[in-house]
């Protein structure tokens, strides 16, 4: 996401500099391309969360260390799913939900600025 961050502050630059359609569209599309990557990895990411926490557990009742004395069976809850509308659902508060939500506003910034300089041009 830091890169992405930076992509965008040097569209703005680019868009200042050069004033152009041209310049201003690859600089934008690189950082759709970025965040649009940025999505897709943090989903993929939280996939491996999910199978990861799966195996843990199932190492964990293998071992019999899920017991009253030590890790309570009910305090033992999977994370939950991520899917990329969770990006407009606002009852989403994990972490994982708002990185989604900053790689979408990354790629709203970017279409916004391709957008006032298509209509200013």
């Amino acid at each position: 996401m830091q890169i992405e961050a930076v992509l965008a502050a040097g569209l703005v630059s680019v868009d200042f500099q050069y004033e152009s359609v041209t310049a201003t569209g690859f600089a934008a599309a690189l950082v759709v391309l970025a965040s649009i990557l940025g999505v897709l990895i943090s989903l993929h990411h939280r996939e491996l969360e999910c199978r990861k926490f799966l195996h843990i557990t199932n190492l964990e009742r293998a071992l019999e260390l899920i017991r009253d004395d030590l890790i309570p069976s009910s305090s033992i809850s999977a994370p939950p799913k991520l899917k990329w509308w969770h990006i407009f659902d606002l009852r989403v508060l994990n972490t994982a939900a708002f990185i989604l939500r900053m790689h979408a506003a990354i790629l709203a910034f970017a279409l916004v600025v391709f957008g006032a300089r298509w209509l200013g041009a």
